[in-house]
């Protein structure tokens, strides 16, 4: 079943409802991985003419984030996921740039999505979609009414580049939740075109689908018992990879980590597969080379 977790997941909470369900899931998966599980509860001082003037005291927002740590930990049971105790720990910092600093540690960082527009995301920033564009490790984004159980599929969508990283994780994790992964490409209109009535571009395109194939055979052989199947497909890569998504999948997005200022504001393939799926999706970065 391959080596657990060391590394561990860290789950970001602010205790909010979406934060809670992250903490299911992200328990869930420490077990199926046997990987330590570390609640994080992050709190940013206002300066100090802004807190005069709005009331806010920093005593209370650390107590804030305490109440969420322990809220968090309370819900899990008594709960040992992956076989250790949980670790609860309240940080003061920027929480996207917080959890961004713990996922170069970990093997897994977990937040919840609260679904901002688009205008408060431009004004205010989401964590979750500024720490799954920024964090240079695996960020798994959770939102409110998504599947708390077992994954019937792992949807990994692959390019016709390098794809190693996301499907990587998504191999890992569908051996691991024992069940099926299916590899999707998405082809523009025009590519599709050529390949149902043979136009100037065929064997430019048919070239395109054998790579991925190939990547995707190149893994299977690594993750033997690992069912999969590949699914090509066109239009927009946003909806037609959610298009694919049946009731209770997981998805696995391959990423680029950039900085935080230019992951509140870039707009990307990822980011808006973050804001519309109801499932569960996973952006996997590549590691630095020097990482074992």
């Amino acid at each position: 079943m391959g080596n657990p977790w060391q590394r561990g997941i860290v789950v970001g909470v602010d205790g909010s409802p979406q934060s809670m369900a992250a903490v299911d899931w992200a328990a869930l998966t420490a077990d199926r991985h046997g990987a330590p599980l570390t609640v994080v509860s992050a709190y940013v001082t206002p300066p100090s003419a802004r807190t005069a003037t709005m009331g806010v005291d920093v005593e209370d927002l650390r107590a804030e984030a305490h109440a969420a740590v322990e809220r968090a930990v309370t819900r899990l049971d008594g709960a040992h996921p992956g076989g250790h105790l949980v670790d609860g720990q309240v940080v003061h910092g920027d929480p996207a740039h917080v959890l961004a600093q713990r996922s170069a540690a970990a093997d897994l960082v977990v937040v919840g999505r609260r679904g901002l527009g688009a205008l408060d995301r431009a004004v205010l920033g989401s964590v979750s979609g500024t720490l799954a564009a920024s964090a240079p490790g695996p960020v798994a984004v959770v939102p409110a009414g998504a599947p708390a159980g077992e994954p019937g599929r792992v949807v990994v969508a692959v390019s016709n580049g390098d794809g190693g990283p996301q499907l990587d994780l998504g191999f890992a994790e569908a051996r691991r939740r024992s069940c099926p992964l299916a590899a999707v490409h998405v082809m523009e209109p025009a590519a599709a075109a050529d390949l149902d009535f043979g136009g100037p571009d065929t064997g430019h395109r048919a070239a395109e689908q054998e790579g991925v194939q190939r990547q995707v055979a190149q893994w299977s052989e690594r993750f033997p018992g690992v069912a999969r199947s590949v699914t090509f497909t066109s239009g927009n890569v946003v909806d037609a990879l959610l298009d694919e998504l049946g009731p209770d999948d997981l998805v696995v997005l391959g990423g680029r980590p950039h900085s935080q200022t230019v992951g509140r504001l870039r707009y990307s393939v990822a980011d808006a597969v973050l804001r519309r799926s109801h499932h569960p999706v996973i952006v996997a970065h590549r590691r630095d080379a020097a990482r074992p």
